[in-house]
């Protein structure tokens, strides 16, 4: 009994361990190489099993999946690339080379790796298979891979890799820790070496907007345990409590999935933070107004509200007049809180849409944010 304890407690301490660093490496230095990271984790690897000495469970189906999650690799890479005769190509930055195979291949390898085996190692030590610690620490190293990638001293770039990374992340991990603790290291480390390290390997990439890309690395996951749930657990028949987590999952993947599309403003809807005082008393600066793509043949009335472009700069005023000039449909706007008119006058393609309604607050933490950043 004192030894399980003892054992549990170093399982805790090495955890925390691991965190710690990952959390100094990533927000306090702000910088973090993949070389510096792969080296770490390798040696944290060794010392963790020396340790602990992995009890890894092994599976009549680890062949099996892995070869499936070879499969759903390749169909990632080839959904990704058809999106890409939509969203169009562009020349890929970092092609096969020498450069390209020591500074990302390489490391990016012997982090994965490093970072399935210490999952597993904590997965198989934890209590029924379960650690927060162990998962957040997968979360970090995600952070880690993407952070030289995004410049995380910038808003804009540290909300993409919010978006892109964290997000996604928090989906794609926990099919990670179901697969490795059911089948091992082998099936995850496939999937992820595919979907990680194609990049290096061809020659153009899909130009495809960041948060569609979340988009699809939030949902596949759920897909992909989906298909494994169902022709490979031996029990088909669930208790009611794990019905509840499949039902809370589906809850989560719609949620993400709608935000995504919101925040993303390439669909039919978009959501916008409003960041000044202009409409107060309309809509107030902190609150986010949901808003219809504007189609250029709808027509705008006189007291609506819509969102505008000037200079690169997206504005919610109020529409206040309508004059057609040369044939040509010409609007003046101003803030409902605003004295004068606004200087500028709108045509059509200056419009991006009409606003429908507002969420009260909902823009504040995007505020904050950005008064920290500044």
């Amino acid at each position: 009994m004192t030894h399980l304890k003892k054992d549990k407690i170093l399982v805790f301490f090495l955890e925390i361990l691991l965190l710690v660093v990952l959390f100094f490496a990533l927000f306090v230095s702000s910088k973090l190489n993949r070389l510096a990271l792969a080296i770490f984790l390798t040696i944290y690897t060794i010392i963790t099993y020396l340790f602990l000495k992995n009890k890894q469970k092994f599976s009549l189906y680890t062949k099996q999946v892995t070869l499936v999650m070879l499969v759903f690799g390749v169909i990632y890479l080839i959904f990704y690339y058809l999106m890409g005769l939509y969203f169009g190509y562009y020349k890929n930055p970092r092609p096969l080379s020498i450069n390209s195979l020591k500074n990302y291949i390489i490391p990016l390898t012997i982090i994965v790796i490093a970072s399935e085996n210490l999952r597993n190692i904590f997965l198989n030590r934890s209590k029924k298979g379960k650690s927060f610690l162990a998962y957040l620490a997968m979360v970090f190293i995600d952070i880690a891979i993407y952070s030289n990638i995004y410049n995380i001293d910038k808003l804009d770039d540290f909300l993409t890799l919010l978006g892109f990374v964290v997000f996604a992340s928090i989906s794609c991990n926990l099919l990670y820790n179901y697969i490795s603790l059911r089948y091992g290291t082998k099936p995850v480390i496939i999937y992820r070496l595919i979907t990680l390290l194609y990049m290096y390997f061809v020659p153009i990439l899909p130009d495809i907007y960041v948060f569609f890309s979340s988009f699809l690395r939030m949902l596949y996951p759920y897909l992909i345990y989906l298909f494994l749930d169902y022709s490979f657990e031996k029990k088909r028949y669930v208790a009611a409590k794990e019905k509840v987590n499949y039902v809370s999952i589906t809850i989560m993947v719609i949620f993400m999935v709608i935000v995504v599309m919101l925040v993303s403003c390439k669909f039919k809807y978009g959501i916008l933070v409003i960041g000044s005082g202009s409409m107060t008393g309309t809509i107030n600066k902190g609150d986010a107004t949901v808003y219809r793509t504007y189609n250029n043949g709808e027509k705008i009335k006189k007291n609506d509200i819509i969102i505008f472009n000037v200079n690169g700069v997206r504005y919610v005023h109020r529409v206040i007049s309508i004059k057609n000039i040369n044939n040509k449909i010409r609007y003046y706007t101003k803030g409902d809180a605003n004295q004068q008119a606004d200087d500028w006058v709108l045509t059509n393609k200056d419009i991006i849409g009409k606003s429908l309604f507002k969420i009260k607050y909902l823009g504040y933490p995007t505020l904050w944010l950005r008064d920290l950043f500044s």
